[in-house]
């Protein structure tokens, strides 16, 4: 690691707070969710904005790509756990279960299976 960090480049666009960012493992992509109800997507190389996910209307909490990178996923406010395609911005499936905010989501290294950590309490497991 180097001895001190350097800002690379600033990344702007979001109308709300940025509330959380993932990286795709192949680093292709970099994800933004924000209170202004968009997740969006950029090249990290360049900081270029590549596209939006469409047709969020609540705040996005949580963001993890799956380890090929097929799979966005999105924890929102209103409950539900969204998995997108990251290279369209497609909704692939909506995923309810949760009655709170849903503030987490990692996809095991495997990409088989989600887990979803919500503020009513619960983790979930699903299958991706």
């Amino acid at each position: 690691m180097a001895d001190e960090v350097h800002e690379v480049r600033k990344l702007s666009g979001h109308s709300g707070s940025v509330r959380s960012v993932a990286f795709s493992t192949d680093n292709k992509w970099l994800a933004t969710g924000s209170y202004d109800t968009t997740a969006r997507l950029w090249n990290p190389a360049t900081g270029e904005y590549l596209r939006s996910c469409a047709g969020l209307s609540s705040t996005v909490l949580a963001l993890a790509f799956s380890a090929d990178g097929a799979l966005l996923a999105s924890g929102c406010r209103d409950t539900i756990v969204r998995l997108w395609n990251p290279a369209m911005g497609a909704l692939v499936c909506a995923c309810k279960g949760h009655s709170g905010a849903v503030r987490a989501v990692t996809f095991a290294k495997s990409g088989k299976l989600l887990a979803s950590g919500s503020e009513d309490k619960t983790m979930r497991l699903w299958d991706a």
